[in-house]
């Protein structure tokens, strides 16, 4: 008994030695503005909002805490699957893997109709040393479509990014797109 008490004292010496390692670091990449670059010709270094995702509500929706305060942050110019929707768990669960608990960046584009903040999130990848945008990665893994209606604020390097990232999941039959035509968000909230 002795012996097991030991062995785990030990153990979390050597977590808690890793962890704060661990948060060191991450202290260290969070400490600047991030220079995120979602293509070549933006070189550009915005002023980015520090949060923590407490919460995913759905494939497109997470509340974050800045500070003290919370806020509801509607992922810009893409649409996930609703709740009930086929493939809307599933969105759900893809974006609680990429932000849940995790520290973002987020650049804000405005309110929607509903007061969510409208933003492209931005998450820290250890794998990759940068930072990723989260609402091209949903597109990418097919959890979302392009919401080509309200993406004009966008730079056109930009949409045609999602564009393209929308295309090839498509084309590869990725997430979503393995049903044959499965229905949009918007078109499957207003059905009758």
């Amino acid at each position: 008994m002795l012996k097991w008490l030991f062995v785990l004292s030990i153990s979390r010496r050597k977590i808690h030695r890793v962890t704060k390692t661990f948060r060191q670091e991450r202290n260290d990449q969070s400490s600047y503005a991030p220079k995120i670059q979602n293509q070549a010709s933006e070189r550009k270094t915005h002023e980015f909002i520090k949060a923590r995702v407490r919460q995913v509500i759905d494939g497109d929706t997470a509340i974050v805490t800045i500070g003290r305060s919370e806020i509801v942050v509607r992922l810009d110019s893409i649409d996930c699957p609703e709740d009930g929707q086929y493939w809307g768990d599933i969105a759900k669960y893809g974006l609680i893997k990429i932000v849940g608990g995790q520290n973002v960046r987020l650049e804000e584009h405005g309110k929607d109709s509903y007061g969510r903040t409208l933003a492209t999130m931005y998450v820290w990848s250890e794998e990759k040393n940068e930072w990723l945008n989260v609402n091209e990665r949903m597109v990418t893994l097919g959890h979302a479509w392009v919401m080509r209606r309200f993406y004009d604020h966008l730079t056109d390097d930009r949409k045609e990014r999602l564009n393209r990232l929308e295309r090839w999941a498509k084309s590869k039959k990725v997430g979503l797109w393995h049903q044959n035509e499965p229905t949009p968000p918007w078109k499957w909230r207003n059905r009758e």
